[in-house]
């Protein structure tokens, strides 16, 4: 039942995003191909005009990225609104499945496209901006210096490893903020949203003055212990990043779990 939940989510969200997505490849080819009219721009008599019209694509090429990046949010926590707790909602909670099963097909399909979504849009940059072999050849020489300096600091691949899955922990867990939120409000009758939108502040604020004792406390001990190990080590710490990355996830899907279970509100 997962299967088929994860296969609707996706047949109801796939064209919209992945029109929004194509529209990134497409802005990158026109940014490409204005980059290198510039560098040939130089050398021909309309320079000006060649460069105007290349800054100006350059900016919509820009502001497209952010678009799309903040429209795929906005569109995704729409979906979760309108899907569960909206007028989608009455046929959504008839079918034969529990609220477990919806919570993590929404989740993943969500999750999924955020990934996707980011991907696109860092690999669109390097493309941008690798003008030629040269610069992919300089970028990867990096990456390779990068990897033996790592090395050298004593930080194995399972370090690499475990903050990548630490990363992706901490991606879930703002997923599902937002569902929590968004199940926290549905308890109104009459403001729904604006309700979400408060609850996304107090927690926003709990969690924020919660990690500033946490760094106090934490930014104290090593100053007392040692000051250069402090400034080394400060913010490299996967496993804080990953334990607070699971509490957050099993506490927010806790909530979002027992408001639609137990405290489910359609009206």
């Amino acid at each position: 039942m997962l299967g088929k939940l994860m296969k609707y989510e996706w047949k109801a969200t796939w064209k919209l995003l992945l029109s929004a997505n194509a529209l990134t490849l497409v802005m990158t080819g026109l940014a490409r191909w204005m980059v290198y009219l510039m560098d040939k721009a130089p050398y021909s008599s309309d320079f000006e005009m060649v460069n105007f019209v290349a800054v100006m694509v350059l900016f919509t090429y820009v502001m497209s990225m952010f678009a799309v990046f903040v429209g795929t949010a906005i569109y995704l926590i729409y979906r979760f609104y309108t899907s569960t707790y909206g007028d989608q909602g009455y046929l959504l909670h008839t079918l034969p499945v529990d609220a477990h099963h919806i919570i993590i097909a929404k989740l993943l399909v969500s999750v999924l496209w955020v990934m996707m979504n980011s991907l696109i849009i860092y690999f669109s940059v390097i493309f941008l901006f690798a003008a030629s072999t040269e610069v992919i050849k300089s970028m990867m020489d990096g990456l390779v210096n990068a990897i033996v300096y790592l090395g050298e600091e004593e930080i194995s691949v399972f370090v690499v490893i475990m903050t990548i899955v630490a990363y992706i922990f901490n991606l879930f867990a703002r997923v599902l903020r937002v569902g929590a939120c968004i199940s926290l409000g549905q308890l109104s009758s009459n403001h729904k949203l604006m309700l979400s939108f408060a609850w996304y502040i107090v927690i926003y604020i709990v969690e924020s003055i919660f990690q500033g004792i946490y760094f106090a406390i934490r930014a104290a001990i090593h100053s007392q212990v040692s000051p250069l190990n402090y400034i080394s080590n400060f913010g490299v710490d996967w496993e804080t990043t990953l334990i607070t990355g699971i509490f957050h996830c099993v506490i927010f899907y806790i909530l979002i779990w027992y408001m639609m279970d137990r405290k489910l509100n359609l009206d």
